[in-house]
């Protein structure tokens, strides 16, 4: 028996990635959908017909008898509420990051999603491409000599967004610094946030963040105003080479001082709009079927935001950041 999946929000990356991961897995169906505005449920119905209950309260949608899971994609300035009342349903739920559009919201999420009695999935998509675990696992086996550094580098041409109360770093850290983990299976124990150029606000369009894994060097660099539409590269230097990454391709290259050889290791194919995608809402579905934990749950949630609002301690003193191993709730 197929698992009944509820949905809020239908945006563009609901139907550009959502939908066809859940297609490519086959083992839900969509039975319900909250929407705020009538054209947009109008689209549904016309889309679904009568096998999908639509909803213009995402609340009501908590509150049928008869889901097993939900998914939900909205706007950052309501994740922490639609968050905080999924856990007050006790359904199981995917989310995107971030849990809060605000510090003290990012607090008041965690401390309840660390208690929340359900299975909870971030939709840490990146962590779960092939050519991540491959570069980790060669680092591991000192394919390029001892590790020194590993970057990280976000370019797009999403804009900026001003008048926010978080930086851009930690809007986007769960993410990016969750692949530098992996890849060094590691955690920083401080950071230093660069700055950057600024709008109105917290938020800043371009910024750089160094991160202090017990001597060896991580760095997050993101540019969300660039002329690029979108370039997301990885380059480990070791003693005795380095390995560049392509995440959007999956292309990975080894180099050594005589040597230097490319594979790709991409992500299922073919996309759900963004690599990583079908891995991640596979690993969900895999969850609720097995009644085990997810693999990004409340806890890892926790262990990267911690990162990220060490990056605004960092904003805020000019200096380097302590990450703390639990959070201050």
């Amino acid at each position: 028996m197929k698992t009944k999946l509820g949905i809020i929000g239908y945006g563009n990356w609901v139907k550009d990635s959502y939908l066809p991961a859940i297609k490519y897995d086959g083992r839900v169906d969509v039975v319900a959908i909250s929407a705020k505005s009538e054209a947009t449920i109008t689209a549904i119905k016309n889309q679904f017909g009568n096998s999908v209950k639509v909803y213009s309260n995402y609340k009501d949608l908590l509150n049928l008898d008869n889901i097993d899971a939900v998914m939900i994609a909205v706007p950052d300035a309501i994740h922490g509420e639609v968050i905080m009342e999924a856990i007050l349903s006790g359904i199981p739920f995917f989310y995107e990051p971030p849990i809060g559009h605000t510090r003290t919201l990012i607090t008041e999420v965690l401390e309840k999603l660390l208690k929340a009695p359900q299975i909870t999935h971030a939709n840490l998509e990146l962590g779960l491409i092939p050519v991540i675990s491959k570069a980790a696992e060669l680092i591991k086996k000192n394919q390029i000599g001892n590790i020194q550094s590993v970057s990280i580098s976000l370019r797009s041409n999403w804009g900026a967004e001003p008048n926010q109360d978080i930086n851009v770093i930690n809007r986007l850290s769960l993410w990016y610094v969750h692949v530098l983990n992996i890849i060094l299976d590691a955690f920083p124990k401080r950071v230093l946030l660069l700055d950057g150029n600024g709008v109105s606000g917290r938020r800043q369009s371009q910024s750089s963040c160094i991160l202090d894994y017990d001597g060896i060097w991580g760095k997050l660099k993101v540019n969300v105003d660039s002329l690029d539409e979108l370039i997301i590269k990885i380059e480990a230097i070791g003693s005795e080479g380095e390995i560049l990454i392509d995440i959007l391709t999956g292309e990975l290259t080894t180099r050594l001082k005589n040597d230097e050889i490319t594979n790709f290791f991409p992500a299922k194919q073919p996309y759900a709009d963004w690599p990583g995608m079908r891995e991640s809402i596979s690993h969900f579905f895999d969850a609720i079927e097995n009644f085990t934990p997810s693999f990004s749950n409340a806890g890892l949630v926790a262990e990267l935001q911690a990162i990220g609002l060490a990056t605004e301690v960092s904003k805020d003193t000019g200096t380097w950041a302590k990450v703390k191993n639990e959070i201050e709730l």
